[in-house]
């Protein structure tokens, strides 16, 4: 749509006209420009797709040139690195499908210049350090939304992507402990002792002894193995109350195996009664094959009765 050239509907037209760019960078690697996905086989180049990556993580996404260049090729003389720093450029550009992906100005590499450029990465950290700083469980838990997974799995031994996906974890950790989700924080650091004991404590509230006291053992185990510790006073305090869970285990197995003897025993009653029925049957069948005889079947059942 045309806008007449007035200061108010330049701006409109500038705004409407703004690029968004969403990137992936938490379990996979995505890029979308205005809503619609790039070619994932367009960033089969390594290093067109690494120079994306990186500046998507970086604050403003933009950086010196000298620096991404140490990133990319940290044992390289700078004289060698420009012409494949151009060309990584010129990769980016192609898989991106747009000649300003990645624009090099006044020594400074720029991602979409002017685009409003959304990182889930990004986006949980700044969730994550408002909760924490919080406290806010629903912040947490927005910012568990972001997290789809490890940073960048197909670089996982790149340099410039080991420190961060490091600290993104770290991060993830104390965001889980925030949102009180201490299932998942205990699966992920199996040390982790304070979401074990919170499991715990769970069980005990619950009505769970025989849970409490298996997630106890299981926690002896972990840190036994693993740092070769016990666990902390705090936890036994906790549990200090193991006894009374152990009798009450004991008596729930108790109870289990008086259940089964009284199925046993109503299993026994049952038989007997079958076997009742059919003597019934039987002596039904006897009398009836006397009478058709002609014998006095009353007589026979005085005679047992004054034999008894």
């Amino acid at each position: 749509m045309h806008c007449p050239p007035t200061h108010r509907n330049d701006t409109c037209c500038t705004r409407r006209q703004t690029r968004r760019v969403d990137i992936t960078v938490l379990g996979d690697f995505t890029v979308s420009v205005d809503g619609v996905s790039t070619p994932t086989r367009g960033w089969s180049r390594r290093n067109g797709a690494a120079l994306v990556k990186i500046l998507a993580l970086t604050p403003g996404h933009r950086l010196h040139r000298e620096k991404m260049m140490d990133l990319l090729w940290p044992d390289e003389l700078p004289e060698r690195c420009a012409p494949r720093l151009h060309k990584a450029a010129h990769f980016a550009r192609q898989a991106a499908g747009h000649h300003d992906a990645i624009v090099l100005r006044d020594d400074v590499v720029w991602l979409f210049p002017g685009s409003e450029i959304t990182v889930d990465a990004l986006q949980f950290e700044e969730l994550a350090r408002n909760a924490v700083a919080e406290s806010d469980a629903e912040t947490a838990r927005q910012a568990l939304r972001w997290y789809g997974g490890e940073l960048l799995p197909d670089d996982r031994y790149e340099d410039w992507a080991r420190d961060r996906r490091e600290l993104l974890h770290l991060r993830r950790l104390d965001v889980l402990r925030v949102a009180g989700a201490w299932r998942e924080l205990a699966e992920l650091d199996p040390t982790h002792e304070p979401a074990h004991v919170e499991l715990i404590r769970r069980h005990l509230d619950a009505g769970e002894p025989v849970a409490a006291r298996l997630q106890y053992e299981h926690l002896e185990r972990v840190l036994d193995r693993e740092l070769g510790v016990a666990p902390s006073a705090d936890a036994r305090a906790v549990f200090r109350d193991r006894g009374r869970v152990d009798a009450f285990a004991t008596r729930v197995d108790a109870l289990s195996d008086v259940a089964r003897s009284a199925v046993a025993g109503a299993q026994s009653i049952d038989e007997l009664l079958a076997e009742l029925a059919g003597l019934v049957q039987r002596q039904t069948a006897v009398l009836a094959e006397l009478a058709a005889s002609g014998v006095a079947t009353r007589s026979l059942v005085d005679v047992g009765t004054s034999a008894r």
